[in-house]
């Protein structure tokens, strides 16, 4: 991507809310991170998103998905002596991934999957850099994909985290605060982790998200138990009942 150095560095979380404490294992996986820092405007360049899903596309006869995550995060991950203000940079990003992305749809992607929007974790986490409402996330979101749609389908992914297969939050938390918003997205689809909440999302999700596919997520992806079929097979039944 036009912009970063050519070195890498040790890069530890510089948002304070995603940076556990010292001794936790998700500490250890966050401070290893070697990244190149920005030097210079960023714009598209060589993220060779297209060589890799015309790769993955050849070895199988089925449609192959291509997943990339969203501004706010790489943001928040990367060190930048260029852009003096966070916002700013989020939004350059946004730009610099729509025309990457742009390419990757026209080369025949049949669908682009965002990865992580942070809408659903403000109510838990707060704004990102203490300044993004889930008003401008969704603004942000719908920039970054902007035009995608007429060319391929765009999914869009959100969970509740699981960096070394731990649970980032103590408490199990809720989709529900930020349905409404997240229905603003400009996106074809939207994938909840509902595993983990026993679906006690599902109910609120069926009735506020309403002219998106909701792609429901049935393996836990918190512990090293492989799920027999049987057990996913319930859990999509169980799904597909209507709520009262």
């Amino acid at each position: 991507m036009a912009g970063f150095s050519r070195e890498v560095w040790l890069t530890p979380p510089a948002v304070a809310a995603v940076s556990p404490p010292r001794g936790h294992i998700l500490h250890d996986q966050l401070e290893a991170r070697v990244l190149p820092r920005i030097v210079g405007p960023l714009g598209p360049g060589d993220l060779q998103y297209t060589a890799m899903w015309k790769t993955a596309q050849r070895l199988t006869k089925r449609p192959a998905k291509f997943g990339t995550l969203l501004p706010e995060l790489l943001a928040a991950a990367v060190d930048d002596d260029y852009y003096k203000d966070p916002v700013e940079r989020c939004w350059a990003f946004s730009e610099a991934f729509n025309e990457e992305l742009q390419t990757l749809a026209d080369a025949g992607c049949p669908v682009i999957q965002l990865e992580e929007p942070q809408i659903h974790m403000v109510p838990v986490r707060g704004k990102p850099f203490g300044r993004l409402e889930t008003s401008d996330l969704v603004k942000l979101f719908n920039n970054t994909v902007k035009g995608l749609r007429g060319k391929t389908e765009v999914w869009c992914h959100t969970c509740w985290g699981n960096l070394a297969q731990q649970r980032v939050f103590r408490d199990v938390q809720s989709y529900e605060p930020t349905l409404a918003v997240l229905n603003q997205i400009d996106a074809d689809a939207i994938t909840f982790e509902t595993c983990s909440s026993v679906a006690a999302d599902l109910p609120a999700i069926g009735q506020v998200i309403t002219d998106k596919k909701v792609v429901v997520g049935v393996i836990d992806h918190h512990t090293l138990q492989v799920e027999r079929p049987d057990q996913v097979a319930a859990k999509l039944c169980g799904t597909s009942r209507p709520s009262a």
